[in-house]
């Protein structure tokens, strides 16, 4: 399993998320929760560009970028959720790399860890897109990457305490544990080749399957 694929699959399942909620027809099992797998796999995605970027800076400055780029299109599309007033998941991935630095770069762990834990929590602060467990999820995916038993472990433990936190108490709870659960799965099969090289594409697609979203939403 290469980036490349991953990146096609976390894509797909985005599409897959978020048709529903502008246009009712297509809501069905697929898109209530194939839709689930698409967040770990972008969580995943910004750690190996973190780990593999020959300048971090550069890769910082292009995540806020097209976080402002995306804002825009982000916020309209959130209204057919009902709450528009979030920063999109490029700021999410950002904090969560931030939590990366911080813990790579400063040795003192009496430091680096109240810092890190500072900084997951600013998730729900600045209200960024899946909040502190969206920031949690990539710190934990970057912290247990040589690790496979303790990241699965973790990353298990993770979505199961996040989705216990905000009422896992019936049959689409469970669903959707099961498929955000399954990324896992991909992650421990990657093979560490990137494949295909679609970087901007990755990016761009991002704010501009939003817009057509929101275009579609006005129509029908």
């Amino acid at each position: 399993m290469t980036i490349f694929i991953i990146k096609i699959i976390a894509c797909i399942t985005m599409v897959l998320d978020h048709i529903k909620y502008v246009y009712a027809p297509s809501i069905n099992f697929a898109t209530l929760y194939l839709g689930r797998i698409s967040f770990p796999l972008f969580a995943f995605l910004a750690t190996e560009g973190y780990i593999h970027t020959s300048n971090k800076k550069k890769y910082f400055k292009r995540l806020l970028v097209f976080g402002i780029i995306s804002q825009i299109p982000f916020m309209i599309f959130r209204t057919y959720v009902g709450e528009w007033l979030l920063l999109n998941i490029m700021f999410t991935i950002i904090l969560g790399l931030i939590s990366v630095l911080i813990f790579d770069k400063i040795e003192n762990k009496f430091i680096s860890v109240p810092l890190v834990i500072f900084t997951i929590l600013c998730g729900n602060f600045l209200k960024v897109d899946y909040g502190s467990y969206g920031v949690l999820l990539i710190f934990i995916l970057y912290l247990f990457k040589n690790k496979k038993i303790l990241l699965t472990i973790s990353y298990i433990g993770v979505i199961v305490l996040h989705y216990y936190l905000i009422g896992c108490l019936n049959m689409n709870y469970i669903f959707n544990i099961i498929f955000t659960i399954f990324p896992i799965i991909i992650i421990l099969i990657y093979n560490g080749k990137q494949g295909k090289k679609i970087k901007y594409f990755y990016y761009w697609f991002y704010p501009v399957h939003m817009i057509i979203f929101d275009i579609i939403g006005y129509i029908f």
